[in-house]
């Protein structure tokens, strides 16, 4: 705000300057129909003066605003790439929670699946094994033996049974379990492939992402060099009129001056009977009355 009242003042006061120029050069126009050369080539010197200072004023007040709109430039940018950054970070971290759900649910999943297919093997795959033909043959003789009441014989005949059977439990228990062990091995490495998929699959969404983020931010980025460099070409122009309009302007401003101190220089050396002109820095008005003394003359005009 108060480099904008900086502003409004500088306005204000290149207003002050234009209508001290007006006047002056509704004095010269007069003074030079009236054949007061002195006093109107006095006047062209003033109104050069005054043109030197809106001239330094104007580029005071070019240079702020060209400042001020780099500032708002840079603020713009600032708060784009911020909203560019929020954007972003949401964007990526919504996906990356969207993909860790998805991976927690395939792998809830999968131990259900691995729970039930173990049930549906314990279930279909008997606890015991058939008994052999050894075994069988076994124990028909053991009943006939049991039958003729030779009982030392058939007790024998028991314990081999025993035996026997004890080994072909053992035996059918672990290739039971062999095969569940398999089986479940088997389901667990498709549940890994399964998982590494999907896994492989979130890397490569999220490598798209950074990938299409950092284009994004070139774009973004160059967009900015791109506004900054025509802004500061646009400056620069703006720069270059207002010294070649103030050039113009005071090409005649050199003659005019030299002009003076030579023709009327002696005259106006303190003795010669002849009073310079008078004026008062930035205080004449437009509408109001000027008073400008020359060779003890009086001139006011309404």
């Amino acid at each position: 705000s108060d480099v904008y009242k900086r502003q409004e003042q500088e306005e204000l006061n290149l207003d002050d300057i234009y209508e001290h120029i007006n006047a002056l050069e509704e004095h010269r126009k007069e003074c030079e129909k009236t054949g007061k050369y002195v006093e109107a080539q006095m006047a062209v010197v003033k109104i050069e003066e005054l043109r030197e200072e809106e001239y330094r004023r104007r580029k005071e007040f070019l240079k702020q605003r060209h400042l001020n709109e780099k500032l708002q430039l840079e603020e713009a940018h600032l708060m784009e790439f911020n909203q560019f950054n929020e954007f972003w970070d949401k964007k990526m971290e919504e996906f990356n929670q969207e993909a860790s759900a998805l991976e927690q649910e395939m792998v809830n999943r999968h131990q259900e699946e691995l729970g039930r297919f173990q049930e549906e093997l314990e279930k279909s795959i008997p606890e015991r094994p058939k008994d052999s033909t050894e075994l069988l043959n076994l124990r028909m003789i053991e009943q006939n033996l049991a039958r003729q009441k030779e009982y030392l014989e058939a007790h024998k005949v028991q314990q081999q049974c025993r035996m026997i059977e004890n080994d072909e439990l053992n035996k059918w228990q672990f290739q039971r379990d062999q095969k569940i062990r398999n089986q479940l091995n088997q389901l667990v490495t498709k549940q890994q492939n399964e998982l590494a998929a999907l896994r492989k699959r979130i890397t490569s969404a999220q490598e798209e992402q950074r990938k299409s983020r950092s284009v994004e931010l070139e774009r973004l980025l160059q967009k900015y060099q791109n506004m900054k460099r025509d802004l500061e070409n646009q400056q620069v122009v703006e720069l270059q009129r207002l010294d070649k309009s103030s050039k113009n302007k005071t090409t005649a401003s050199v003659y005019n001056k030299s002009f003076v101190s030579s023709k009327y220089g002696s005259r106006m050396r303190p003795g010669s009977g002849v009073k310079p002109v008078s004026y008062t820095h930035l205080t004449l008005p437009t509408i109001y009355s000027v008073q400008i003394s020359v060779v003890a003359v009086s001139l006011k005009k309404k």
